[in-house]
């Protein structure tokens, strides 16, 4: 049973099932390597070690890490674990299944299948002229490589007849 003052014990009876709930999920996190859940000395996390002490002493506790797959804190005496009948994940499913509904996605999709396949068609051409001009774009890289060449040799040529300190004086 919960150790604790008769305060203490009074005032986790005032605890939300959020509040319950919340606390479990913090123990839950610890106990599969997260961030501790370290007890506070104000607002709820003042009660997790109460929580924690009170929940493993019940019968259907079943570990932290089932919390809320196979246990779950009761709607309504929420210092109560009860057995699950379906994990959280899976009533969520059921949840959206029932009240989502299905978004039209054919005329979006026969769109962007025709912008795709313009793209795709435009690539290929570009790819073919770009293999066709491969060899010309060769000869016109050794025409400018000779070209600069040409210059730099002129260049120093002219820098042979006439130093920068020539120019000054």
């Amino acid at each position: 049973m919960m150790r604790g003052t008769i305060q203490t014990q009074h005032n986790m009876d005032k605890l939300t099932r959020r509040n319950i709930r919340y606390i479990c999920f913090r123990i839950q996190t610890e106990a599969l390597g997260g961030a501790k859940a370290d007890k506070e000395k104000e607002g709820i996390m003042q009660y997790v070690d109460e929580v924690k002490e009170h929940m493993e002493s019940q019968d259907d506790f079943g570990g932290w890490d089932k919390f809320a797959k196979t246990w779950d804190v009761d709607d309504k005496t929420q210092l109560v674990a009860v057995t699950r009948k379906s994990s959280i994940q899976t009533d969520w499913n059921i949840i959206l299944k029932k009240e989502a509904k299905e978004l039209p996605v054919e005329k979006e999709k026969k769109f962007l299948t025709n912008k795709l396949s313009e793209k795709v068609q435009k690539a290929k051409e570009e790819t073919q002229e770009t293999e066709a001009q491969t060899p010309l774009d060769e000869i016109e890289i050794k025409q400018v490589k000779n070209d600069l060449q040409e210059k730099v040799q002129e260049n120093r040529k002219q820098s042979e007849k006439t130093s920068f300190w020539d120019k000054l004086k």
